[in-house]
Parts: C-alpha cells; sequence; structure tokens
C-alpha cells in the first residue's frame, strides 16, 4: 500500500511562492493586510474615520473658548470573494514519489490564486483612486489616456507629487523598498507602472547617462524614480470604451483580446450577442454577455461553453472564458465602458459598418498607479485550505487549493491613490500575456 502524501502545500504557499511565481505581485507592499486563521464568507471587517473637519478658533480675552463636535463615524466591507485553483493529477505512484512534481503544482495553483488577488487589488485601487491624472493633466485632452515618452516621463512623478501635497497626504519621503517586512513600509511613495512605461524610464535615464546603482529587483521592483519607488507589473487594471451610437448591422463583429463577438439579428451560435431595437438596447446586450460569458439569456446572448469553444494564448489552448477573466462592463446608452482586470495592455478591435461604432482609440489604457503603501484594505485567510479529493473509478485525486478575501479602499485611503490612465492603443505598446505553466 503506498504512503500518504506527504507534500506541505502550504509550505509552498507560505514559503515557495516568492522564489517561484511568475507574476511578482505587488499587493503585499501596498496593500494593509489583514491575516485571519479562520475568514469566513459572511464576515465583517470595519474602520472608524472623522466625519468633520477641526479648525482653530480665537481664544477669548477672558480665556473662553467653544468646543466643536467630534464626530466619527464607521465603515466595513463583507468578506464575499472565494478563489479555488485544482488540478487532477493521475497515477499516485508519482504523486507519492516523485517530490518535485507534486511541489511544482502547488506552487502553480498558488501562482494561479496570488495573481487573481493581485488583480483585484490593483482594480480596487484604481477604481477608488481620490484622484486621477490623464492627457488633460499634461495639456492635453481631459478624459483620454496620456501617450508616455522620453519627453514627458519626468514631469508625470512631479505632477503626481503635487498632487498628494496638495491633498496634505502623509507619506515617509525617507523610505525605500528592500528588507524590511511587508507590514512596515507604511507611507512609502509607490508608483506601480506596466513594463511599457518601465521602458520609457529606462530610455530616459539612459540618455542622461544617470547612475542607478545597485538595486533590489524583487516583487517586481526596479528601484526609484522621481522620489517614487517603481513596481513593474503586467497586472494592472485595463480599460476602453466601445462607442455605439448606431445599432450594428447584422454580421458586425468585435473582440477583446481575441475572443471575437459576432452581432446577429438572430443569434445562432456561441459568441453571438443579439441586436436589440436600438442602440441603445445592443448595448444593454453587450454588457450582459460581457459580465456573464458562460450564461445564456435568451434573445440576448448565446453563451460561450468551457471545453468547448477555445482559443490559443501565448501557446496554450484555453477556454474563451478564461482569457477574458476579470472583465466588466458597464452601460453608457451610447457607450459601454469596459475594465479588465490584472491583464495589462490588451489589443481590442471591431469590424462595425457604421464608422462611429468603435473602440475609442484615445481611451485605451492601462492604468497605472501611484500609492501610499498600505491604504488598500485586504482581509485574507492567513492559510489556504487544501482538499485533497479522490476521483471516484479513476486512478487518480484532485487537489483544490482555496482562499477566501476581500478588499476596500476606505474614506481615509482614497486620497493616498492616484490613477494614471496610460494610452496603450499604439502597435509600439506591446501586449504582453499573463497566460503560463
Amino acid at each position: 500500500m503506498p504512503t500518504a502524501n506527504t507534500f506541505k502545500y502550504k509550505s509552498v504557499w507560505t514559503n515557495e511562492y516568492q522564489k517561484a511565481n511568475w507574476a511578482m505581485p505587488v499587493y503585499p507592499v501596498i496593500a494593509d493586510m489583514q491575516f485571519k486563521d479562520a475568514l469566513s464568507v459572511g464576515d465583517t471587517v470595519y474602520r472608524r474615520y472623522r466625519t468633520n473637519p477641526i479648525f482653530a478658533k480665537t481664544l477669548g480675552s477672558d480665556g473662553s473658548y467653544s468646543p466643536q463636535q467630534y464626530v466619527e463615524a464607521e465603515e466595513s466591507f463583507t468578506i464575499s470573494k472565494q478563489k479555488e485553483a485544482s488540478v487532477r493529477i493521475p497515477k499516485p505512484q508519482v504523486l507519492h514519489t516523485d517530490l518535485p512534481v507534486t511541489k511544482s503544482y502547488g506552487v502553480q495553483l498558488s501562482n494561479a490564486i496570488w495573481q487573481d488577488i493581485e488583480g483585484d487589488t490593483l482594480y480596487t485601487a484604481y477604481a477608488n483612486a481620490g484622484s486621477t491624472l490623464d492627457d488633460g493633466s499634461f495639456g492635453g485632452t481631459s478624459g483620454n489616456g496620456l501617450t508616455v515618452s522620453t519627453a514627458n516621463i519626468a514631469d508625470i512623478p512631479v505632477i503626481a507629487m503635487e498632487t498628494f501635497r496638495g491633498k496634505n497626504v502623509v507619506y515617509n519621503m525617507n523610505m525605500r523598498f528592500g528588507k524590511l517586512p511587508y507590514e512596515d513600509y507604511g507611507g512609502m511613495l509607490t508608483w506601480i507602472v506596466p513594463p511599457q512605461v518601465w521602458t520609457q524610464i529606462e530610455k530616459y535615464m539612459i540618455a542622461r547617462i544617470t547612475a542607478k546603482g545597485d538595486e533590489v529587483v524583487a516583487n517586481g521592483y526596479n528601484g526609484t524614480f522621481g522620489k517614487f519607488n517603481v513596481f513593474v507589473v503586467n497586472t494592472l487594471p485595463f480599460t476602453t470604451r466601445l462607442a455605439l451610437s448606431v445599432n450594428p448591422t447584422d454580421g458586425d463583429t468585435m473582440t477583446i483580446k481575441g475572443v471575437t463577438f459576432r452581432f446577429k439579428t438572430a443569434t445562432a451560435a456561441n459568441g453571438d450577442i443579439q441586436i436589440g431595437a436600438t442602440a441603445a438596447d445592443t448595448c444593454d446586450n453587450i454588457v450582459t454577455a460581457l459580465n456573464a460569458l458562460t450564461t445564456n439569456v435568451t434573445n440576448v446572448f448565446d453563451a460561450f461553453v468551457d471545453g468547448t469553444d477555445y482559443l490559443t494564448e501565448n501557446g496554450y489552448v484555453i477556454n474563451k472564458s478564461d482569457a477574458l477573466h476579470g472583465i466588466v462592463a458597464t452601460d453608457g446608452t451610447t457607450y459601454v465602458d469596459i475594465v479588465i482586470k490584472g491583464a495589462g495592455k490588451v489589443t481590442v478591435s471591431e469590424t462595425f459598418t457604421s464608422a462611429s461604432n468603435e473602440f475609442t482609440a484615445a481611451k485605451q489604457c492601462v492604468q497605472s498607479l501611484f500609492v501610499i503603501a498600505k491604504n488598500v484594505c485586504l482581509a485574507i485567510r492567513k492559510e489556504p485550505e487544501i482538499y485533497e479529493n479522490p476521483v471516484s473509478g479513476k486512478v487518480a485525486r484532485d487537489y483544490v487549493l482555496w482562499t477566501v478575501y476581500d478588499n476596500k479602499v476606505f474614506r481615509d485611503q482614497a486620497r493616498a491613490i492616484i490613477a494614471l490612465s496610460v494610452r496603450s492603443d499604439a502597435s509600439s505598446f506591446t501586449a504582453y500575456s499573463n497566460v503560463h505553466a
């Protein structure tokens, strides 16, 4: 009888992930993490804040004064997010005798969950940022993404610092990322950029023969620029807008990250979106489709079927629904705003009969973030739960790694976050895949 599997998946989670991760997560630096041993869905995290400012008053000549009311309120969020990553491993003799094989799966499961939490946490920071910077902040058109180049790269952190100073945000100018525990980086100035922006920083510094000195390259950390500790990741949110003021023609298409949707007067195949009575109705249908890719809705959307509808990304065959994991669509009546969490730059295209229907080029953006560290609250189960499930009728076992978490930017934290819309529609702004094995 074979011996029991003694591999410690929890050790992989806590000890091995930092050595073997692929996505190089940055959220442990920026998030105020609360680890709980038995966190469950439905648990609530609370935070108190003051609701009224205090002003200096003139002291009376007789020493009299006017007490001001001190008022507090409470914010909270309820734990609602559960994540799992699972694998079926056949041949128990491999499971019991080849520790590296089992260990590699444990690391890969951990990475899948941590990458998802990373994308969701960065999205939460973006969606709740107290300030935004875009093309209009640098003399261009407000609401459009900023085309980052060596000509303006030095201006960006300067304007971000001005914003923080103007809002009286508390930060620690002298703190640098290095060997401190993650929980000790509160107040550190951080700038989270996609690889394409870091390229512009490097070009700028090389052109000026700027010596950076020795830097720690870990967890996406690439040194400092303009007073900020710079972290390079490919898991920032991607945002775009589909303008749709005219109803599509039967057979028109739109493609997002390699997944094509077809507009039809009567849906006939998976991925078909029904054309509504008006353009506004079609926008409604698009939102329904994108927010539930595998859910059929009669006379609205013929859903994708996992295991049937595939595409190839980065050399791997994956479900179309997995390719668009993290997508969120919002209806704007004459347009649809789209966010994809954790994706970095995404390529979009369309073949509409009406030239006015298009993905707006200037609104195809990767959302870079300036964050004073520890200003996103993240509550997460301290260690994952491992469920080992023998497969009935098969010489195999399922290993399911799961955890529970949730996140929120509280009222007093929002002003310590700036979202910078980086325009990404140019072909020179290369799209990179986060799909790997």
